[in-house]
């Protein structure tokens, strides 16, 4: 028999992790574009890009750079959307010379922690396969022998567990930054449930 409150105790422990996901990501863009209105924009954006593409990640790719250059295209996108791309330019050289390569290190950093909270609410051997192939980047063949696992094995794993961490990214961006739950009813939510509905509709579609 389930006890109702664990599975209370974990979907809150889940909703959790989600909510402060979103969270800082969003807060991330903030201090990025400096803007609320633009910041929501691209990380709807975001969750879209990377949950209609999803499935064209391959085996080899690793998530957390594949992640990272998403967002890195959201921004620039969303730049040259507005007709700012000058501005953009402007951005990134400030910001390179602070340090070699600063834009692509804080956003790897942000994708590698968001990825690292998830990780607590998947299945342990999905979490430590995830953090193993995707985040730290050992050798997928040392990783198959320390499993015990062929090629074909490990693949249809990571696979699993990959698609246990999609589910996770779908409930964040469904998630409401505001008020820290799933279904939340605020006019905000639903804009972004729509969305996302609407990008589960045309799957297979443009993925521009």
């Amino acid at each position: 028999m389930v006890d109702k409150a664990d599975t209370h105790g974990r979907r809150a422990l889940v909703e959790t992790a989600l909510t402060e996901i979103h969270r800082d990501l969003y807060r991330f863009l903030v201090r990025r574009l400096g803007d609320e209105h633009d910041a929501a924009d691209v990380l709807q954006n975001f969750f879209v890009r990377v949950l209609s593409r999803f499935d064209d990640l391959r085996d080899e790719d690793k998530l957390r750079a594949w992640m990272a250059s998403v967002l890195r295209s959201a921004i620039a996108d969303h730049y040259r959307s507005k007709g700012r791309q000058s501005r953009f330019e402007g951005v990134y050289q400030v910001d390179a010379a602070l340090g070699p390569g600063i834009v692509e290190e804080d956003i790897d950093l942000m994708i590698c922690a968001c990825l690292y909270k998830l990780l607590p609410t998947l299945k342990n051997d999905y979490a430590q396969l995830v953090w193993r192939t995707d985040l730290i980047g050992e050798p997928r063949s040392e990783i198959a022998a320390d499993l015990g696992l062929n090629e074909n094995a490990f693949r249809v794993k990571l696979h699993r567990a990959r698609a246990a961490l999609r589910k996770r990214l779908e409930q964040t961006c469904e998630t409401c930054p505001e008020h820290g739950f799933l279904s939340c009813a605020c006019p905000s939510a639903k804009s972004t449930r729509a969305r996302l509905s609407a990008i589960r509709s045309s799957h297979g579609g443009d993925n521009g």
